[in-house]
């Protein structure tokens, strides 16, 4: 009995021990450093897309007509027939000047014209007859050449005297001052009662014709040769040129009409004219505008998100992408132009990277992760 008593107190001591020793392994256990839990992260796959290669030019809003009306005949402003700041058509009539002598002066150069062409009737008849009575030597060769000078010098006068009841016409037609454009009127700058000269310096008004609008934008020479030599070596592709301008958050489209073949020798630039459609007129003369040229377009290329790059101290670029074991890889990249909240990537990734875009600030080389990956879509259009 007292050796049953000793080996169950010799099994409970060594049990004791076991459990003992099992509970400070796992303690230590416990307290050693474990594996760092993989941390979860955002990241987009890179495709190879085609993009438009633009440039952010300032420009100048220009009407695509401005016509300031003048009188070409003298006289008295009877009427104003327009309203000031309205649109106007072409051949409205504006303003109504006094006629009265103009139309005297027509009345009386039709009068001479009716005159002549009775005094050239006289002649031909009498010129005929002088003609038919030389054959029998009734009339003398001199009365006969008199005769036709006379008909001849008639002839002239009925010539100048239509022309002067032409000018009289023109002229009575020009007491009515038409508008020479289509567009937008400005303010009178004279009023009914004055009088007007012919060819004077200060307009009546002026007429402003807002649809189309031309936009004129300013390029460097240095710029505009870069594309051209982009062009040339394959790197850029040739395609219809246009301009994108933002206006109170609507977007207007239009087409490049020409670049001037001459450099601004003060400024080294350029001067481009595009033509956009104004028919809701929200673009005025005279507003500066924002631009975006497009000239040509980018094959293959690599976009990257903005906040994904990141720039060292010595102002190298990289981004962390996802490897193949969900950890963590640093690629040195080299970056180009802006588009939209993206850099073009020229050298360091391809197709099918993994760019991580979230979390950068809780990863580092080698680390694990947990990705959740979006494949990239086309972000050439802005």
């Amino acid at each position: 009995m007292k050796m049953k008593f000793s080996a169950l107190v010799l099994a409970t001591g060594l049990a004791f021990a076991l459990s003992a020793c099992q509970s400070g392994e796992s303690e230590e256990k416990a307290q050693a450093p474990g594996a760092k839990p993989a941390q979860q992260v955002d990241a987009i796959e890179i495709i190879t897309q085609t993009i438009e290669f633009r440039e952010q030019l300032p420009g100048r809003t220009v009407a695509s007509k401005v016509a300031e009306v003048r009188p070409q005949v003298s006289g008295i402003i009877l009427k104003r027939n327009f309203k000031e700041g309205s649109k106007v058509e072409a051949g409205q009539t504006l303003y109504q000047i006094d006629d009265t002598v103009f139309q005297a002066n027509y009345e009386s150069a039709k009068a001479d014209v009716a005159r002549t062409q009775a005094n050239l009737k006289t002649a031909k008849t009498e010129l005929k007859r002088y003609q038919a009575l030389i054959q029998d030597k009734a009339v003398s060769q001199q009365t006969l050449d008199q005769a036709q000078a006379n008909y001849q010098a008639l002839e002239a006068q009925l010539a100048m005297n239509k022309a002067a009841m032409h000018r009289a016409k023109v002229d009575l037609s020009y007491t009515k001052v038409l508008a020479p454009i289509s567009g937008q009127i400005s303010k009178s700058n004279i009023t009914e009662g004055a009088l007007v000269s012919a060819g004077q310096a200060d307009s009546l008004a002026t007429i402003t014709q807002l649809n189309p609008i031309y936009v004129d934008m300013i390029q460097t020479s240095t710029e505009l040769s870069k594309v051209k030599n982009k062009i040339e070596n394959g790197e850029l592709n040739v395609t219809e040129a246009k301009a994108v301008v933002t206006v109170a958050d609507e977007t207007f489209t239009g087409k490049i009409l020409f670049s001037e073949v001459q450099v601004n020798p003060s400024t080294d630039t350029v001067t481009i004219r595009a033509e956009f459609d104004n028919s809701a007129n929200k673009l005025m003369p005279g507003m500066f505008a924002n631009v975006k040229l497009v000239q040509a377009t980018r094959e293959n290329s690599l976009l990257a998100p903005q906040k994904a790059v990141q720039i060292g101290r010595k102002g190298k670029a990289s981004v962390f992408v996802v490897n193949n074991d969900n950890k963590v890889a640093v690629k040195p990249v080299t970056i180009g132009r802006s588009y939209g909240e993206n850099w073009l990537i020229t050298s360091g990734l391809k197709a099918g990277d993994k760019v991580i875009t979230t979390g950068i600030q809780k990863i580092g080389p080698e680390a694990p992760v947990n990705p959740t990956i979006t494949k990239q879509t086309q972000t050439a259009a802005e």
